[in-house]
């Protein structure tokens, strides 16, 4: 089985590096390794570079913002399962992507795969721990939502479902998880093994402001694909990540 993995990038000479080294030190040896750059004005290009012979795709040229550069690694990846992991986030350990395979391998119908998450500071201290339940249709009513980064999906389901919205902003992402979790009747099951660590301060972790402000986007996401979001979605929504902090601190007394 063969996993595209696509890596986004801009401006990333920092961090872009970790990222590159949690994919190519991956004990799974049949990886297609996507990486597309923004066009960085940075060193980033320079960091990509030191590890081309490991990379199958590097594209550096201008995008339309994280989506247009989603959708382009998509497009040009052929590999059976697309999962993806942005520049600055690492995936959990080198064992990640031997799971997934043998998950899908063992589980022939299906279709989508998901699983835990944490969101750590620079030196790895937890800061939330997201760990998803089994799938269900009723917890999207109820405002969960699995780590995007943490799903892997056929590639031969674009076709049929489509690609990234460009023109929600920061929510294509959940449009597309709506889209193929919910209004799609896909056989979706969880992994129950953590599958990446998001680097605290990254656009998915860096202001509650944005992330709150996202909301009456979400709920419109709803609407583009033929249904009212339910009653309280916004506020269920927000108060699902109060526990992810509890677990995180728990984690901690353990170390």
């Amino acid at each position: 089985m063969k996993i595209s993995i696509i890596t986004i990038s801009y401006n990333n000479e920092l961090d872009i590096e970790g990222t590159i080294l949690s994919v190519v030190n991956q004990k799974y040896n049949n990886i297609e390794y996507i990486i597309i750059d923004g066009a960085s004005t940075d060193n980033t290009i320079f960091k990509i570079n030191k590890y081309k012979n490991k990379i199958s795709k590097i594209v550096s040229e201008p995008d339309e913002g994280i989506y247009d550069a989603i959708n382009k690694g998509i497009k040009i990846s052929t590999g059976d399962l697309v999962g993806l992991i942005h520049a600055g986030d690492r995936l959990f350990n080198d064992n990640v992507i031997s799971d997934i395979a043998n998950f899908f391998i063992n589980n022939s119908e299906l279709d989508i795969s998901y699983g835990h998450d944490i969101i750590v500071k620079k030196n790895d201290d937890p800061i939330r721990v997201n760990k998803s339940p089994e799938y269900s249709r009723n917890l999207i009513e109820r405002g969960w939502m699995p780590a995007h980064q943490s799903i892997y999906i056929k590639k031969e389901l674009f076709e049929k479902h489509g690609l990234y919205r460009t023109d929600l902003g920061g929510s294509g992402d959940y449009e597309f998880f709506l889209r193929y979790f919910y209004f799609s009747k896909l056989e979706i099951k969880r992994i129950d093994k953590f599958i990446l660590k998001f680097s605290f301060g990254g656009r998915s972790t860096s202001n509650i402001f944005r992330t709150i402000r996202a909301q009456k986007v979400h709920a419109n996401c709803w609407k583009l694909n033929g249904q009212n979001p339910p009653l309280f979605l916004i506020p269920l929504k927000l108060l699902r990540k109060i526990p992810q902090f509890i677990r995180a601190f728990k984690m901690k007394l353990n170390f």
